[in-house]
């Protein structure tokens, strides 16, 4: 099939013969969305995947703020965090809905696994790189940059020690004794913070100045040499053990 390197404008996205449609099927890219009413009108999207089209840097602090705005607008910290990004790149990116991420609020419906905002800012990320490796080594900072960094970075703050949200929230009100029904500021402004922080390592690898600043910490490498992979093989992971498992 021959490449499809044509930018569709917002108009030609919504619009088909005739006039406005109800509902669009994306062709062509992979992600397989189609509206219950598209009724056979159908749009064309580049090949994916779309990196040629992130042709510029992005503005990291209007990220950060779009992020904040956007779960403070009750699109909740997936995609707050996702939205925030896929705008700031423009089309053909904007065209996501970005719907497509409100699952991930709360750790995936609220069960605490793996925070909202960096499930959304990951899957942004996928979208320019795709398969490549631009996607695993921007996500894998992300993580580590999580788990290391005292977020959210403008307010009353911890270190989460892991992406998960179950421990990202409960080590923030042991650090500052408020409640999990009071992290609406924090998660609003985390979620800005995580967002922010992908764009600035797009632009960095974009660049090529991107250099991974997290390693794993040796006492999680000489768990990780042996449970995955090694002499135990029996577990999967690049988190940090201690915190929830016992030295042995």
């Amino acid at each position: 099939m021959e490449e499809k390197k044509r930018v569709l404008t917002r108009r030609d996205f919504l619009m088909s013969a005739g006039g406005a449609v109800a509902g669009i099927a994306l062709a062509g890219t992979g992600l397989g969305l189609l509206t219950p009413k598209a009724e056979g009108a159908t749009v064309e999207l580049p090949e994916y995947p779309w990196e040629q089209y992130f042709d510029k840097p992005l503005d990291v602090e209007k990220v950060r703020e779009l992020g904040a705005q956007y779960y403070g607008e009750g699109n909740g910290c997936a995609e707050g965090a996702f939205r925030a990004l896929i705008e700031e790149l423009g089309e053909p990116f904007s065209f996501v809905p970005s719907q497509l991420m409100n699952f991930g609020k709360g750790g995936g419906v609220a069960w605490g696994t793996l925070c909202g905002a960096i499930n959304g800012a990951a899957a942004a990320v996928s979208l320019v790189y795709g398969r490549g490796q631009g996607t695993a080594v921007i996500v894998n900072e992300i993580m580590a940059w999580y788990s290391a960094t005292a977020l959210p970075l403008s307010m009353e703050n911890s270190i989460s020690g892991s992406p998960l949200c179950h421990a990202s929230i409960a080590n923030w009100c042991k650090a500052t004794g408020k409640k999990s029904s009071e992290r609406g500021p924090r998660c609003k402004a985390l979620t800005g913070d995580v967002a922010a922080q992908a764009a600035l390592y797009m632009n960095q690898l974009q660049a090529g100045t991107f250099v991974p600043a997290h390693p794993m910490s040796e006492e999680t490498k000489a768990c990780f040499d042996c449970h995955v992979g090694g002499y135990a093989d029996d577990t999967l992971g690049k988190m940090d053990c201690a915190p929830c498992h016992d030295g042995h």
